[in-house]
């Protein structure tokens, strides 16, 4: 049991975001509000030559208690405090949407506390959340627009800011306060005007006059309108993706034709922890892709509303004119998953990567589908995914992340725009490849992965194929021989069964993925001579493993002169593994995202 600290003289500051729990505030809403108020509290500290970090803090929430360290003078809160935390605020709501801005109530107190174990107590910490919540300060408050409200207890006025003229004693209020069983007075300061209206909710279009567009002249909106309205945006979804950044999902880009329409799309969107808004980030990355007199142009802008908006330094800091990496691909990442109460339906949830250059990307959506449909329903995702895609001129690959229960779906035989009567076959216009889901919750496997697939990486020769059944005996069982580090795939006998079979010898397609082979290779119907043939063919470059996806690919064409027939490579199923591309799968995916209103229902 812990013991209590002993009783510690501690100022204190309570604060409480005003609204927190708004209707209008979506949930990343509340998530940037709470993160912001953390920002907030640090920059005002810092300006008030207070370490935060050296402060004894407990979270509330929509709040935060804040003990300063021992030896703090109390005038410093009284006097310092209350202007940073102003001018810190009004800096953040710039740059935030209206449903992120903050306003702070914030209580001011001292006296003897003690922490149990569990939080801090003490009259005097009681004192500071009963005045925080005084309904006659939420009522001034709501009311004034103000941006803070200061909420000095009785005590801590009259021992520190009434004696003193320079801490503006007479800018306090006397309210009476009655909450719960308190009775007593406060004083109440209210400060921060709202310099700049507020931008409209986010229901209503971008137009000028969002959150960033408020702290910008309008001459200099003007200027930059003229330029940007005749500048086509060369891969727009992967600009627009990089200045979102990778926790937030690509919108829609319809009707989104230059770079005006997507600045003004961008200014409907929060900035990040950095402070740097997603509007800014776009125009500095286009300037990098522009380059010329039209990239110098932007940038020159951009680097002077970085300077009023005071985020120059770190908009240096951002690497955000990385180039598009050599061999890359746009990933497609779907899992399908049993629904354990009713065998005939099943778990459908995708990510979509819309820049090459991050991963993960955000969930895209959840569905519970039947059995019997997934091919449509993998069909509607693979057309939207199109849809956002449709001006990046780079590769895409689709990858089914399965359980061992549905390893054997015949995916590559799956078709898409199945709505036009014509539906194509997956294969001629994706790399298609399987990954596994146990191997992806299973962490303790994850280092042998690593490990075997740097190793393919290094030296991906064609000799590090393991072909099942050669070397395998009851004395040496395929666990023994897979643990020879050689070996970076394998080719399995058959395909493995959707359970793992119960029998004295190991399971090798268990014991695989547990050795952490990142290639395991099968075919339904080939014999081994065949087979050989095939994957031969298929691996016979100077970058053997590593072309392996995109040369199954090019197997399937008729076109192509190899030693075997090209219906062969149809069935060829390869499961391809890379450990540095997982998702984390530490929850259960509950179906609360509707897919057939994200994906506009292509099938009805």
């Amino acid at each position: 049991m812990t013991q209590p600290t002993p009783t510690l003289y501690r100022t204190i500051v309570v604060v409480d975001v005003a609204g927190f729990t708004a209707p209008d505030r979506s949930l990343p809403d509340r998530l940037a509000v709470r993160q912001g108020m953390y920002e907030v509290l640090k920059t005002a500290f810092a300006e008030s030559d207070v370490d935060f970090d050296s402060c004894a803090t407990e979270d509330r929430g929509d709040g935060a208690l804040v003990l300063l360290p021992s030896g703090t003078p109390k005038s410093i809160v009284a006097d310092r405090l209350p202007d940073r935390i102003t001018v810190a605020l009004r800096r953040y709501n710039w740059t935030r949407t209206a449903q992120a801005q903050i306003r702070l109530r914030v209580s001011l107190n001292s006296g003897d506390v003690l922490n149990d174990g569990k939080g801090w107590v003490g009259e005097a910490v009681d004192t500071a959340f009963r005045i925080l919540d005084a309904p006659r300060a939420k009522e001034v408050f709501a009311e004034s627009g103000r941006m803070v409200a200061v909420i000095s207890s009785e005590r801590f006025f009259d021992e520190v800011i009434a004696p003193d003229p320079g801490l503006l004693p007479e800018s306090y209020a006397p309210i009476t306060v009655k909450v719960k069983t308190f009775t007593g007075t406060a004083y109440l300061r209210l400060l921060g005007e709202i310099a700049a209206p507020v931008p409209a909710p986010r229901t209503a279009p971008a137009e000028p006059g969002g959150a960033v567009l408020d702290v910008i002249p309008s001459s200099d909106l003007t200027a930059l309108k003229q330029h940007l309205a005749l500048t086509e945006v060369p891969q727009l979804a992967l600009l627009v993706s990089r200045a979102l950044g990778p926790a937030t999902s690509l919108p829609p880009l319809n009707g989104i034709d230059n770079a005006w329409n997507a600045f003004e799309l961008l200014t409907d969107y929060n900035a990040g922890p950095d402070g740097v808004p997603p509007a800014v980030t776009f125009l500095h990355v286009l300037a990098e892709q522009l380059g010329g007199e039209r990239g110098a142009l932007i940038r020159g802008w951009v680097g002077d509303q970085a300077r009023q908006l005071r985020i120059g330094p770190v908009l240096t800091r951002k690497e955000l004119d990385r180039p598009i990496p050599r061999r890359a691909h746009l990933h497609l990442l779907i899992m399908l998953e049993p629904v354990s109460a009713d065998p005939a339906r099943c778990t459908l949830a995708f990510w979509r990567q819309d820049d090459p250059d991050v991963w993960p990307p955000v969930l895209g959506g959840v569905r519970e589908i039947g059995i019997d449909e997934i091919e449509y329903r993998v069909d509607d995702v693979i057309l939207a995914a199109e849809e956002v895609w449709s001006d990046q001129g780079i590769s895409a690959a689709v990858e089914f992340l399965l359980p061992r229960a549905l390893i054997n779906l015949p995916v590559q035989r799956w078709a898409k725009e199945h709505a036009t009567g014509q539906p194509q076959l997956l294969r001629y216009g994706y790399r298609v490849v399987l990954r596994s889901l146990e191997r992806m919750r299973a962490k303790h496997w994850h280092r042998a992965w690593h490990i075997r697939w740097d190793s393919m990486l290094a030296n991906p020769s064609a000799d590090r194929l393991h072909y099942s059944g050669y070397a395998e005996s009851e004395e040496f069982p395929i666990e023994a021989a897979l643990s020879d580090e050689h070996w970076v795939g394998m080719v399995m006998a058959k395909p493995p069964s959707p359970q793992r079979e119960p029998s004295a010898r190991s399971d090798e397609f268990t014991s695989a993925l547990r050795s952490g082979l990142p290639v395991i290779l099968w075919h339904e119907e080939a014999s081994q001579e065949e087979l050989h043939a095939l994957l031969d063919w298929v691996l016979a470059t100077d970058s053997g493993f590593i072309d392996l996806p995109e040369r199954r690919k090019m197997a399937n064409s008729s076109r192509m002169a190899v030693p075997f027939e090209n219906s062969l490579a149809h069935d060829l199923v390869v499961l391809w593994d890379d450990p540095n591309r997982v998702i984390v799968l530490d929850q259960p995916l509950a179906p609360a995202v509707d897919l057939g209103s994200t994906l506009r229902g292509y099938h009805g």
